[in-house]
């Protein structure tokens, strides 16, 4: 799932022009209401979105914060869904049906970053082969006890051969 958030990134970054100009009639009307933003330039949110996407997609590729980086990488959808895939603004019936394509492509991609965001650690990838190892290191440690245990008992076992030898040998000594 990382993989096309860490390509889209990448080539946001390099060329944030094209996305700026396609998504500015829409994105800039939104960005006036939000006073938080750091910026209202299309080209400067769209670089900030490339960044985001990169750095959140590798962390979920590294496995390492996977639910904020599902989640965050969800919500950074949603203007995505609402700004660059709009089929219903298309007046040409090819163009219209490949937005739509990628509309429900990235609404379908939207879906998958909340199922994986919300379901249980034992069932996310990383976390169970980290736990499979982590199991395994427990399991490895308790056979290393019983071992060393039952290496005990048996030294235990032959020291009282040895002293009971030794008394009978003592007594036919004599």
């Amino acid at each position: 799932m990382a993989a096309p958030f860490v390509v889209t990134g990448i080539e946001t970054l390099r060329d944030p022009g094209t996305r700026a100009e396609k998504i500015a009639p829409v994105i800039k009307p939104l960005a006036d209401r939000v006073s938080w933003l750091p910026t209202k330039d299309p080209e400067s949110l769209v670089r900030l979105q490339g960044a985001l996407s990169l750095g959140t997609g590798a962390l979920l590729a590294l496995g390492r914060f996977q639910r904020l980086s599902t989640l965050v990488l969800a919500g950074q959808l949603v203007p995505s869904l609402l700004a660059e895939h709009r089929f219903w603004a298309e007046d040409d019936p090819e163009r219209r049906a490949a937005e739509r394509s990628q509309f429900f492509k990235t609404a379908g991609l939207f879906g998958a970053l909340l199922v994986a965001a919300t379901a249980p650690s034992k069932y996310r990838p990383v976390k169970a082969a980290r736990a499979g190892a982590h199991e395994a290191k427990l399991q490895a440690a308790l056979a290393r006890s019983e071992a060393s245990r039952k290496a005990e008992r048996a030294r235990r076992k032959a020291a009282k051969r040895v002293s009971s030898t030794r008394k009978k040998a003592a007594k036919v000594g004599h």
